[in-house]
């Protein structure tokens, strides 16, 4: 374990570098956080393998693509944002070589997040549920490095991310403010489609933060079993 570790703080520091997943906007007290949850990403268990297969090859991809993917842990856009995640690509390359993207991972939404019935997605799956805190970031992280995987694939996924992540949000303004002089009947359908075209892209992200969900339940459970037992307390 103690191999791994010190692999991933070499890793860590070549980050700022280049491309691949960076740090360079993460505060001291960030970084130790951050540091905790790639410990959860890079586990392994005592025969070598990983312990989160789904959340490491997401990870490989998005570290070794070549693109800059800038991890955050406050939203700048949106400071009092409830949203627990998100990606968004910030800078497209022409020849589809080195995008640049932002990953948010919200701490305080994460931990404030319920895992209550009324959490429930479709099938029954509540996320965050039996998760430690760390863990919780770390399914996070995968969901919203799912979304990187898909966007930063090529140009013009990359250009259509972008277009859509602006789009939606000014055309719900104007819906909105179209409500308000009683034209939103204008606006409705092609807000409507943007809409469904982000629901499109949400769903391979939601389906992966599932599998995650699941991997990391795994981890923690076999790693509750693995725990010496305390010892009873002497006469």
């Amino acid at each position: 374990m103690g191999i791994h570790l010190l692999a991933m703080e070499a890793a860590l520091a070549l980050l700022g570098a280049s491309g691949g997943i960076r740090t360079d906007r993460l505060s001291r007290e960030d970084l130790k956080t951050w540091k905790k949850v790639v410990a959860i990403v890079v586990a392994e268990g005592p025969d070598g393998k990983s312990l989160h297969p789904t959340l490491r090859a997401l990870w490989d991809a998005v570290d070794t693509s070549g693109h800059a993917v800038y991890v955050v842990m406050r939203d700048p856009d949106s400071p009092a944002s409830c949203i627990a995640g998100r990606f968004a690509i910030t800078r497209v390359d022409p020849e589809g070589r080195a995008h640049e993207g932002i990953l948010v991972l919200n701490l305080r939404a994460i931990d404030k997040a319920s895992t209550g019935p009324a959490a429930s997605r479709a099938g029954g799956f509540i996320p965050f549920e039996g998760l430690g805190r760390k863990e919780r970031y770390a399914e996070v992280l995968g969901h919203e490095l799912a979304h990187a995987v898909w966007s930063l694939a090529d140009a013009e996924r990359a250009r259509l991310a972008q277009r859509l992540q602006g789009g939606l949000e000014e055309q719900v303004q104007i819906l909105r403010a179209a409500r308000a002089r009683g034209l939103a009947a204008d606006f409705q359908e092609h807000v409507g489609e943007l809409d469904r075209l982000s629901q499109s892209l949400e769903e391979p992200a939601a389906a992966a933060e599932r599998v995650i969900w699941k991997e990391l339940r795994a981890g923690q459970l076999a790693a509750s079993r693995a725990a010496p037992a305390t010892p009873a307390p002497g006469p």
